[in-house]
């Protein structure tokens, strides 16, 4: 009976971590967002179902004086579950830092096609997300093709490439998720730096500019020029979602 009861009430906890992180908006750090309606309400519906099989265990008269739950019968592995859902209300997960990206970026596949298009943004949307315009450029061959296009992207600034680009150069990245914050990888586009928009690694910025492709260290790449940036708070969702 104390084990039935047991697992009955580390499912509500577990069911409860659920949803308290779709409440803070922290579930695509494990689910994939076109999930999190699905996930919630299966929570929801798993802690009613315990709750009234709890309710069952107490009413059936098995939880007896001689079989009342005592601490000392309780076994290491549930106290390190209730540990572990206990840290996971108190220290909610932080989203990936610019500190990661050297770490992920190797991951990154381009495309081999040769479309070129200029992504336009989604409905409902204002701006084109920096993983979709990564995609138009790689899969673009044209050489200029996007040049003096009229960009606007939000992302944190990476200074990491410094050693490589020079100091007149900085990234926007962007983690972007295509399963769940796991396996996110970060894309980046360059922009040229001015005394206006010098800002510390880590910073979140809205740049607004002009894409030109320049050779730079021997690889031609598109660049942001004429730029304007916007320091803003992280967003509350600080990922984009791969495609979109």
């Amino acid at each position: 009976m104390r084990a039935n009861l047991a697992k009955s009430l580390g499912g509500i906890a577990a069911c409860g971590y659920v949803l308290l992180l779709a409440c803070r908006g922290q579930l695509s750090f494990y689910i994939h967002p076109r999930y999190h309606l699905f996930a919630a309400i299966l929570s929801t519906i798993g802690i009613v179902f315990l709750v009234i099989d709890i309710v069952l265990q107490l009413k059936s008269g098995a939880l007896t004086a001689h079989h009342r739950f005592k601490f000392r019968h309780i076994k290491l592995a549930s106290c390190l579950s209730v540990l572990i859902l206990l840290a996971g209300y108190l220290l909610p997960p932080k989203p990936l830092s610019a500190n990661s990206l050297a770490q992920r970026e190797n991951s990154i596949a381009t495309s081999q096609t040769n479309y070129c298009n200029i992504p336009k943004p989604k409905e409902g949307e204002t701006n084109v997300s920096i993983n979709r315009w990564r995609s138009a450029f790689n899969s673009c061959q044209k050489l200029s093709y996007f040049d003096n296009t009229s960009i606007t992207i939000t992302g944190f600034v990476s200074s990491g490439t410094l050693q490589n680009y020079g100091y007149d150069y900085f990234e926007l990245a962007r983690y972007v998720i295509s399963c769940c914050a796991a396996d996110s990888i970060p894309m980046k586009i360059l922009v040229e730096k001015t005394p206006a928009n010098s800002y510390r690694d880590g910073t979140w910025l809205t740049v607004k500019g002009k894409l030109m492709q320049k050779i730079i260290n021997g690889k031609a790449g598109y660049v942001i020029t004429e730029s304007t940036a916007t320091a803003i708070p992280q967003p509350e969702d600080p990922y984009e979602l791969f495609g979109l």
